[in-house]
C-alpha cells in the first residue's frame, strides 16, 4: 500500500465513525493478544521476580512433607525450600497437595512449578523433569509385624515367596525397585500414603512396608508396641543404593533450578541445615551429600 493509498483509506475510515472504531478495537484486541502471549512465555523465574506466587506441590509422607495443625506445611522438603527461596529475596508460595503418583504430571500440565516432597532423582524423572541438587542421602527400610514371621531382610526375600504382599507408596522409587526385585505384579500393593500402606501391614493386607528408613522411623513411635518391627534392608543383595531427594521442576525452567541450586550450595551440609534436618530426625549421615547438581 503506497502512502497516498494509505491515506485515502483513513479518510475513508474518518467519514465511517463506525469502521474507524472496528478497527480502533481490533488493534487494541491484537496488542492485548501480544501482551498476554509475552507474559504467557516468560519462565517461571522471571513470572516469581515479578511477585507472583511460586505454586509448590506436595505429598505427605512425613518427615518430607506434612502440615501441622494450623494448616501449616512442614518437613524437610519445604523447609529447606523456604530458605533457599529467601536467600532469592521472597518467600511466596502457595502450597498445593496431591498424591505423590500425580505430582510430576501436576507439573508437566503447568498447574504447580515446583515439586517439594523429598521426591528422589531418578534416571526416568529425570527424563520428564529438571532436579536440583540433592538436599540428603536417604537409605530404604522395611516395615513388617512384629517378630518379623516371614524372616524378610530383602526384597528378594519377598521375591522368592510367590504369596508374600509388599505395600508401596504409589509412584514411589520403592515401587521401582520392587519390580526390579522380580516381585509379581499381584504382589505389589500400591497406597496413596504411608498411612495407608502402613495399615495394610498391621491387618494383614501386606507382609511389608518398604520406605525410607526416615519416614519409616517417624511412623513407629504412633504404633502400640508389638505391633510393628523395623527392619534396615540388605541392599548389597537387593543391588541398589540410598537414595537422593531433591527439588523438581520444569524442563524449560533451567534458570529457576540454578537459581535454587545457588542458594542449596551453601545451605546444605552446613551447621545450620544440620540443625533444621534434625527436628525431622535426618542425621549428619543422612546430609553428607556431595556438591553439585545430580
Amino acid at each position: 500500500m503506497t502512502f497516498y493509498s494509505a491515506g485515502m483509506h483513513l479518510i475513508k475510515l474518518l467519514r465511517r465513525p463506525y469502521l474507524l472504531a472496528a478497527t480502533l478495537a481490533g488493534l487494541v484486541t491484537v496488542s492485548l493478544a501480544i501482551f498476554v502471549f509475552d507474559m504467557n512465555h516468560e519462565d517461571t523465574l522471571t513470572r516469581y521476580q515479578r511477585g507472583q506466587a511460586l505454586r509448590v506441590g506436595y505429598a505427605i509422607e512425613e518427615p518430607f512433607a506434612m502440615v501441622e495443625a494450623d494448616g501449616r506445611v512442614t518437613g524437610e522438603a519445604p523447609e529447606v525450600l523456604r530458605h533457599a527461596l529467601r536467600s532469592l529475596g521472597r518467600e511466596n508460595v502457595v502450597w498445593m497437595q496431591a498424591d505423590l503418583a500425580s505430582l510430576i504430571h501436576e507439573l508437566e500440565s503447568g498447574r504447580i512449578d515446583i515439586i517439594a516432597a523429598g521426591m528422589f532423582v531418578t534416571p526416568a524423572r529425570a527424563q520428564r523433569v529438571l532436579f536440583t541438587r540433592p538436599t540428603a542421602t536417604i537409605q530404604p527400610g522395611l516395615l513388617v509385624r512384629y517378630g518379623n514371621p516371614l524372616h524378610l531382610r530383602s526384597l528378594s526375600d519377598l521375591a522368592a515367596l510367590p504369596t508374600a504382599k509388599l505395600a508401596i507408596i504409589d509412584g514411589s522409587v520403592e515401587q521401582q525397585l520392587a519390580h526390579k526385585a522380580a516381585l509379581s505384579d499381584g504382589q505389589i500393593q500400591a497406597f496413596p500414603d504411608a498411612a495407608a500402606a502402613a495399615a495394610a501391614v498391621r491387618t494383614g493386607l501386606a507382609d511389608a512396608l518398604m520406605l525410607s528408613s526416615v519416614s519409616l522411623h517417624f511412623l513407629m513411635p504412633r504404633a502400640e508396641a508389638g505391633v510393628f518391627e523395623l527392619i534396615r534392608p540388605d541392599t548389597a543383595r537387593d543391588q541398589y543404593s540410598p537414595g537422593p531427594p531433591a527439588f523438581a521442576m520444569r524442563l524449560e525452567d533451567k534458570r529457576l533450578r540454578d537459581a535454587i541450586d545457588h542458594a542449596l550450595a551453601d545451605f546444605v551440609g552446613s551447621p545450620a541445615h544440620l540443625e533444621l534436618m534434625r527436628r525431622f530426625g535426618l542425621l549428619a549421615d543422612n546430609i553428607a551429600v556431595a556438591p553439585g547438581a545430580p
